[in-house]
């Protein structure tokens, strides 16, 4: 370190007010505004001591859009400002200012909790809702993409519109698509084109016998499959043998309900499955019913106007014995 460099960083900490916002911004992150509330000065005054102090690299900025936050890491200062800090810190805690912006410290945090606060208490019933415009189902998205190891091979049997090729995206090593419908697989593809995805193939099979090779997949879905299916039992039977020993086999469905409107408006055969039949399909194909939970149903309005009641819904995940 040179001798010009030691005499500016000493006039630069030279100065109580500097000192005082270094203090400060070593116990918390803060604004301005914030800032000069605890050390009642001029916002002006706060941006001009902080200029000189970012230039120096002791402190750094967070930008916000139009907000700016500060904060000093005092594991990483500079140019031997570690060594000088240490010996200024050791005689703060019975400097009277510092005591003072400390008391006023507090309350400045608790006006930021309680705004914080306020928000949430206001916005508690509809918080689903609104993270639900804000992001959709992203979040969820991501976190099932964090759970999939990237050498995986899925297989989405009944895959439609590529409702899951949009979840998993470019995670897995592949995804196989089945369906015998060829105006959903056009929008499959068309979505998988528009994404950029190259880890999907298409397959046209019949749920039923789904065209996966023997011990193929890593993990294979049913989503919303098996009520369209007159057999489902077979198509479990037939799906478990694609399934790598160890590998799972995801189901999402209605549990047993009476909502006959799905029959007639939605083509449905089944008015859903209850947990014992769904456990008893999978032991006949070698497979374990590890987990059922209950997806809760809602308040809905058909194409048509109608009003009715979704039933309850299943997610069920069993397992192929290694």
């Amino acid at each position: 370190m040179q001798l010009t460099d030691v005499s500016r960083l000493f006039k630069l900490l030279g100065d109580p007010t500097r000192l005082r916002i270094l203090r400060l911004l070593a116990g918390t992150e803060l604004s301005v505004m914030e800032l000069a509330e605890v050390t009642q000065l001029a916002q002006s005054r706060v941006s001009n001591h902080l200029k000189l102090l970012r230039e120096e690299g002791i402190v750094h900025e967070r930008r916000e859009g139009a907000w700016r936050h500060y904060r000093v890491d005092t594991d990483r200062l500079p140019n031997g400002t570690g060594n000088l800090w240490k010996s200024i810190s050791s005689n703060w805690d019975s400097d009277d200012q510092a005591l003072a912006d400390e008391a006023r410290l507090k309350d400045v945090l608790a006006k930021r909790h309680a705004r914080d606060g306020r928000f949430f208490d206001a916005i508690a019933g509809e918080w689903d809702d609104v993270r639900a415009q804000l992001f959709g189902d992203s979040i969820a998205r991501q976190i099932l993409r964090a759970f999939i190891p990237d050498n995986f091979v899925v297989a989405d049997v009944g895959a439609g519109t590529g409702y899951l090729l949009e979840v998993f995206g470019d995670r897995p090593k592949r995804v196989v698509a089945i369906d015998n419908n060829e105006a959903m697989f056009a929008v499959a593809r068309r979505k998988v084109a528009s994404l950029g995805l190259n880890n999907v193939q298409f397959r046209e099979g019949d749920a039923h016998k789904p065209p996966i090779k023997k011990n193929e997949a890593n993990l294979v879905t049913f989503l919303m499959v098996l009520h369209h299916l007159e057999e489902p039992a077979t198509a479990i039977a037939n799906t478990a043998r694609g399934i790598k020993p160890g590998g799972r086999l995801l189901m999402v469905d209605f549990v047993e309900h009476q909502a006959t409107w799905l029959r007639e408006t939605m083509q449905h055969r089944h008015l859903g499955f209850c947990r014992e039949e769904i456990a008893a399909w999978c032991s006949e194909g070698g497979l374990a019913l590890e987990d059922w939970s209950v997806l809760p149903g809602k308040r809905w309005i058909t194409p048509e106007g109608r009003k009715v009641r979704v039933p309850d819904g299943f997610l069920a995940l069993a397992r192929k014995e290694e």
